[in-house]
Order: C-alpha cells, then sequence, then structure tokens
C-alpha cells in the first residue's frame, strides 16, 4: 500500500470517528453508570447477526441491521446511504457471490451510551455463482449508533490488505 493511500485510509477513518462522535447524542443521563462489557456484548452480537445474514445471502435481514441513515462503503463500488440504498448493495452482492466469513473483533470501543466504533478483520471464502471458492480476508472499521435500546450499524467501511 502506498504512503499516500495510507494516509488516505486513516484520514477516512479520523472523519468517520469524528462524524460519530459528533452526532446527536440521546445518552442516558450523567448518573446513569454506562456498562461498557454489557454494550461490547451487544455490539459483538450485531456483528455475529450481520456475519449470519451475510453468509445466508439475506439482504433484508443484512440491511435491517444498519441505522435508516447508515453509510457503506465497500471497494469499487458506489457509497450506499439508506437502508435502501444498502439494500440494493447486498441484493446485487448475494446475486454475484456466496459469502462464507467469519467475523473478529480486534477492538469494539464504547465512546457513550448511544456511539460506539470497532475495528474487526473477516476471515472465509467467496464463491462467484458457478465458480470455485477464493480465500478472503477483510479489515473493516464500523460505527455504531444505539436507537430505540438497539445497536445498529451507522458506518461500515472495509478493505482487503
Amino acid at each position: 500500500m502506498t504512503t499516500f493511500n495510507v494516509l488516505r485510509t486513516l484520514c477516512l477513518a479520523a472523519a468517520l470517528i469524528t462524524t460519530v462522535a459528533c452526532e446527536k447524542n440521546d445518552a442516558a443521563p450523567a448518573t446513569a453508570q454506562l456498562d461498557t462489557a454489557a454494550e461490547q456484548k451487544a455490539i459483538q452480537q450485531l456483528l455475529n447477526d450481520y456475519g449470519a445474514a451475510l453468509n445466508a445471502s439475506d439482504a433484508d435481514k443484512a440491511s435491517a441491521l444498519f441505522a435508516p441513515d447508515a453509510v457503506f462503503i465497500a471497494p469499487a463500488s458506489p457509497t450506499a446511504t439508506g437502508q435502501t440504498q444498502i439494500r440494493g448493495a447486498f441484493t446485487g452482492l448475494f446475486g454475484a457471490v456466496t459469502l462464507n466469513l467469519q467475523f473478529t473483533p480486534a477492538q469494539i470501543v464504547v465512546a457513550n451510551a448511544t456511539s460506539a466504533y470497532a475495528t474487526s478483520t473477516s476471515n472465509g471464502t467467496l464463491t462467484p455463482r458457478g465458480g470455485a471458492a477464493i480465500p478472503s480476508f477483510y479489515r473493516e472499521l464500523w460505527a455504531f449508533t444505539k436507537e430505540e435500546g438497539q445497536w445498529k450499524i451507522a458506518r461500515y467501511m472495509f478493505n482487503q490488505p
């Protein structure tokens, strides 16, 4: 990866984290204690649910895990904004390939009661329709928002090393 690409990726990551941190915060009152371990566990479950939806080629379930105004950034693809565009991106993807991926978080950071971010890797296979399985490895950057008591994916970007 060139120095320019590394710097561009770092700038995008910083912008993503800053955006999430500056979003409207409907946090619980300051007197309430945040159970960080429980929130991290809930986000881990969200990642598990996302992986299961991808592996089942279920565009409806995958897109439902995103916030209504979420942004999905995939390499060599247009940015998808909102659940409708994200569902369309998944529908196109699942029409072309079958995925079998396992997500492994490197870190899950709960910033406050309604904002969190994570980095992860995913490893497995991508199988083109009518083709042979191809080993696949990805790196991911996630931003999450908690809406109506549920963690949702607010921003998601991934690439291959």
